[in-house]
């Protein structure tokens, strides 16, 4: 099974999620996120050796959903981090 949701066809709206906690996975991030709509695409950056890098990125298939998530998360504490989320 893979360890990310593969990319659909459409172009999708990209946030990147910065100082991510290091235990939260792919599946952490996209329940803290589908509530602002239709997620295409969800990844958390590993190193090598499968731990995080403390980023990652969500492509929403709205604008509308990436613009509230970058409004609503941006500076929002996130398993006890703050974390910043910006448009891409």
């Amino acid at each position: 099974m893979s360890r990310e949701r593969k990319r659909s066809n459409s172009p999708g709206y990209r946030i990147r999620i910065d100082n991510l906690p290091l235990n939260v996975d792919r599946y952490l991030l996209e329940k803290a996120f589908k509530d602002f709509g239709r997620i295409d695409y969800c990844r958390v950056v590993e190193d090598d050796h499968g731990e995080s890098k403390g980023y990652g990125f969500i492509d929403f298939e709205l604008k509308d959903s990436a613009n509230s998530a970058v409004k609503r998360m941006d500076r929002a504490k996130f398993n006890g981090r703050e974390v910043q989320v910006t448009l891409k």
